[in-house]
C-alpha cells in the first residue's frame, strides 16, 4: 500500500528571488523537498504540519458549489465597496448552515491576524483548489482583489457545470444496463426455476434453451453465498485500492489512453488551459501559474506528462513548444497559445483554447449518449426478446408433450 500523503508547511526563495510561505502535498519531506525543487523553488525550511484535522476541518462540509457561491458572494460584495473582513462577517451571519460561518468566522480571524489573504485562502480550502490562492493573490497584486475572486468562483463554477453535464449525459445508459441486469437476475432466479420441475416431471431432455437457462439459473443459486461474500469484498478492496491511489492511476492511465483517450485529453488538458490562463489574464506570473495550473490537474497520469513543461518553460523554452511535445495535448491549445504568446494575449487565448476543449469533449460525450441509450436498449431488448422467447418456446413444448 503507498504511504500515505501529509501536508508540509515551507518556506523557499522563489525563481524571483523573493520568500515564499505555502503548503505541498507529499509522502514525506524529502517528496516535499524534491517537488518543489520541481517546481523551481528553493527551500529553505520545510515541516509538517501540525494537527492537519483541524485545518482541513475549516472546509469539512463545505461543498464545492457553496464555495463558489461564497467566493462569488464575496467578490460582489467587494466591488459593492465593501472591505474583506466586513463581507465574510455579512455572509457568515447571514448563511444558515454552520459550515459556511465556521469558515467565514476562520478567514476573518486569520486575516485580522495578519495573515495574507491569498495565504488564508489556500489554508481554509482543500490542496485540490491551490489555484483560487494564486488567483486571489493575482488579483490583489493588481488591485483587483474581487476580479481575482470572481475568477475564481467561475472556474470552480465551470468545474461544476462539467461534472453535472457528465453525470447527465451518463445516467440514462447506466440506468438501462442496471434495469437489463436486474430483469436477467429476476428470470433467472425466479421465473426459470419455477419451470424445472415441470420439465423434469415430464421425463426426457428438456429443450436446449431450457437447459441453458436452468444450468445458469442453477450455478447461481448454488453460489449464491460464495457471490455475495465476493461481492462484499470487492468493496473494500476498492476502497483501499481508491485510498492508496492505485485504482485512480490504473483508472487514469486508461482513460487518457484507452479508447475514450481524445476526450478525456480534451477534458484534462482544457481544464489546464483554462486554469493556467485565467492565472496569467490575472496577473500571476508564468512560474507560479503554470506550477499550480499542473498541481490543480486531478488526473494523476496527466499531471505526470504536464510536469516537464514546468522545467522546459524555466529554462527559457515557449510556453506553446513545450505543451507540444505533451503526449496527447489538444493542437487547438497549442495553436491558440502560439498565437496569445505573438500577440501578448496568452492568458486569454489559453483559456478561450481550454473552453473550446472542452465544450468539444461535451458535445462528442452527449452524441455518444444519444447513441449509447437508444442502442443499449435495442441490443438489451433484444437479448431479453430473446430469452423470453427461448422460455415460451420451452413452455409450449412442455405443454405439447404433457398433452400427447
Amino acid at each position: 500500500m503507498a504511504e500515505a500523503q501529509k501536508v508540509f508547511r515551507y518556506v523557499a526563495i522563489g525563481p524571483s528571488g523573493r520568500r515564499v510561505k505555502g503548503a505541498v502535498p507529499a509522502t514525506s519531506e524529502q517528496a516535499a523537498f524534491a517537488q518543489l525543487k520541481r517546481d523551481g523553488l528553493s527551500p529553505v525550511r520545510i515541516r509538517a504540519a501540525l494537527n492537519r484535522s483541524s485545518e482541513t476541518s475549516r472546509s469539512r462540509g463545505l461543498s464545492e458549489r457553496e464555495c463558489a457561491e461564497l467566493l462569488a458572494d464575496l467578490a460582489a460584495l467587494l466591488k459593492a465597496g465593501s472591505d474583506l473582513r466586513t463581507a465574510l462577517s455579512i455572509l457568515g451571519t447571514r448563511s444558515g448552515r454552520p459550515a459556511i460561518k465556521k469558515f467565514c468566522g476562520a478567514l476573518s480571524a486569520e486575516i485580522s491576524g495578519g495573515t495574507a489573504v491569498d495565504s488564508a485562502f489556500a489554508r481554509a480550502l482543500p490542496v485540490k483548489h491551490a489555484f483560487v490562492g494564486a488567483l486571489i493573490a493575482a488579483g490583489e497584486a493588481s488591485g483587483d482583489l474581487a476580479g481575482g475572486l470572481q475568477r475564481a468562483s467561475d472556474m470552480l463554477a465551470s468545474r461544476i457545470k462539467l461534472r453535472d453535464q457528465l453525470v447527465s449525459t451518463l445516467s440514462y445508459p447506466a440506468f438501462v444496463l442496471i434495469s437489463t441486469v436486474a430483469a436477467f437476475l429476476v428470470i433467472l432466479l425466479f421465473l426459470v426455476p419455477s419451470l424445472a420441475p415441470l420439465a423434469e416431471d415430464l421425463g426426457g431432455a428438456p429443450p436446449l434453451t431450457l437447459r441453458m437457462l436452468m444450468m445458469a439459473s442453477q450455478f447461481l443459486r448454488a453460489n449464491a453465498a460464495v457471490l455475495a461474500i465476493l461481492l462484499g469484498l470487492c468493496a473494500p478492496t476498492l476502497f483501499v485500492a481508491a485510498r492508496a491511489g492505485a485504482l485512480q492511476r490504473v483508472t487514469d492511465r486508461f482513460l487518457l489512453e484507452g479508447p475514450m483517450r481524445r476526450i478525456t485529453a480534451a477534458i484534462v488538458f482544457g481544464g489546464f488551459a483554462i486554469c493556467l490562463g485565467d492565472m496569467l489574464a490575472a496577473g500571476a506570473s508564468m512560474s507560479q501559474a503554470l506550477r499550480l495550473a499542473v498541481r490543480s490537474v486531478r488526473s494523476s497520469a496527466g499531471r505526470a506528462r504536464l510536469e516537464p513543461v514546468i522545467a522546459s518553460v524555466r529554462e527559457g523554452q515557449a510556453l506553446s513548444l513545450a505543451l507540444e511535445r505533451v503526449s496527447g495535448f489538444p493542437l487547438t491549445v497549442t495553436r491558440l497559445a502560439a498565437v496569445g504568446e505573438a500577440s501578448g494575449a496568452l492568458g486569454v487565448m489559453l483559456g478561450r483554447a481550454g473552453r473550446l476543449e472542452e465544450q468539444g469533449a461535451l458535445r462528442r460525450i452527449e452524441a455518444i449518449g444519444r447513441i449509447l441509450g437508444p442502442a443499449m436498449i435495442i441490443l438489451l431488448g433484444g437479448m431479453i426478446g430473446l430469452l423470453m422467447g427461448g422460455l415460451l418456446t420451452s413452455i409450449q413444448q412442455i405443454g405439447d408433450v404433457a398433452i400427447q
